[in-house]
């Protein structure tokens, strides 16, 4: 389906000049080595790994093995202050012993042209499986990052008394939960029409009433903390000392502590260990006020990412993007009713979902077929 416009918003950065947004070559990259002080052990080649919009990512290697990663913003720090104030944590993560070691950092690089970088030490993947079996030592990770005080001062120093009375980041979710749905979501898919859209918004309007039933029936955590916001395994490496750490910052905030703890305890550690995972590894806050925050917390991400999928589908240029999105979204809405429901799905919602997932991959093939 043809992807839809979208104006920018009010907060978004200058347009980059056009030399920004080109790739720094070879020659610019050694300079900025030497800009940096930076020696590595080698001589270095480069590859461009991801292209964003504000954003390029480097890996530089040495004897054919990554040694650090250049990411550089596509304009000075000025242009991007919030992009910039992430990199900037860089140092802090460091020394807490969550993120990789910085080699070099320059708001405003004169080898790139004046665009702002960060040069950070090569870490290396880990398995599914071996963070798993690491798990004690990943939530014992989350404890230094949601604990470090210095992270914490940074992240909210823009914030008042008022605000730091009134902040409830569950009750953001929720409100952003239902507005990405009844709003954004809504008026795109009636846009297309796409009337199963009225029998998602039934099912997400039930799972959500359920949840602000358990809201209430929960007490608060009083803390919020700085978060990574998106823990899956992906952004878990290891460094040359076999040592568990983080990557990819740009999302950390201040947040309830569930904000990761209930995603990675739900995806990597069986429920049964929930507790006593918390019990020996996470001394921030009361493991049951953890587990009884994630009933709700956890549910509400995957309605979140469930509307991800059900965006995309609109946006499908072709028949197995559309079919990949329309599975995820059930796949995703499915695992927020077991999860409300503490077991399977609801057979109301089953009858619901199957017939919605089935109408939808029809009404794909049909629009794929006659739009060749």
């Amino acid at each position: 389906m043809t992807p839809g416009s979208s104006s920018p918003s009010s907060s978004t950065p200058t347009r980059p000049n056009t030399h920004w947004r080109e790739q720094a070559d070879g020659d610019a990259l050694r300079n900025l080595l030497d800009e940096l002080d930076i020696q590595p052990p080698g001589t270095p080649s480069f590859e461009l790994v991801s292209e964003w919009a504000a954003k390029h990512v480097v890996r530089m290697d040495v004897d054919g093995k990554p040694w650090a990663y250049i990411r550089y913003l596509l304009g000075p720090a000025s242009h991007y202050p919030d992009r910039w104030r992430h990199l900037e944590f860089g140092p802090l993560l460091f020394e807490a012993r969550v993120g990789p070691r910085v080699l070099g950092l320059n708001a405003e690089s004169e080898s790139l042209k004046g665009r702002a970088v960060i040069i950070e030490a090569a870490l290396n993947p880990i398995s599914r499986e071996d963070l798993e079996d690491r798990a004690p030592e990943a939530i014992s990770l989350l404890a230094r990052l949601h604990g470090n005080g210095a992270l914490n001062e940074a992240l909210s120093s823009h914030l008042t008394d008022a605000d730091r009375v009134a902040f409830s980041p569950l009750g953001t979710l929720f409100a952003e939960t239902r507005e990405r749905w009844f709003e954004a979501l809504a008026a795109r898919w009636r846009a297309f029409d796409l009337a199963e859209i009225e029998k998602l918004l039934w099912v997400v309007n039930e799972l959500m009433d359920a949840l602000a039933t358990y809201r209430q029936a929960t007490g608060r955590i009083s803390i919020v903390v700085p978060a990574h916001n998106d823990p899956n395994h992906g952004n878990f490496m290891v460094n040359r000392q076999g040592a568990l750490r983080m990557i990819d910052f740009e999302e950390m905030s201040l947040n309830n502590p569930v904000a990761d703890l209930g995603v990675f305890l739900t995806w990597y550690v069986d429920q049964d260990q929930h507790g006593a995972m918390l019990e020996e590894n996470y001394p921030l806050a009361s493991p049951s006020a953890v587990l009884d925050r994630m009933k709700v917390w956890v549910p509400l991400r995957y309605l979140g990412i469930a509307a991800h999928w059900a965006a995309r589908m609109t946006r499908a240029r072709d028949l197995n993007s559309y079919e990949y999105a329309a599975n995820s979204l059930e796949e995703w809405l499915r695992g927020a009713c077991e999860l409300v429901y503490n077991g399977p799905v609801p057979p109301h919602l089953d009858k619901i979902l199957r017939a919605t997932h089935r109408s939808l991959l029809k009404r794909g093939a049909r629009f794929f077929r006659n739009n060749r």
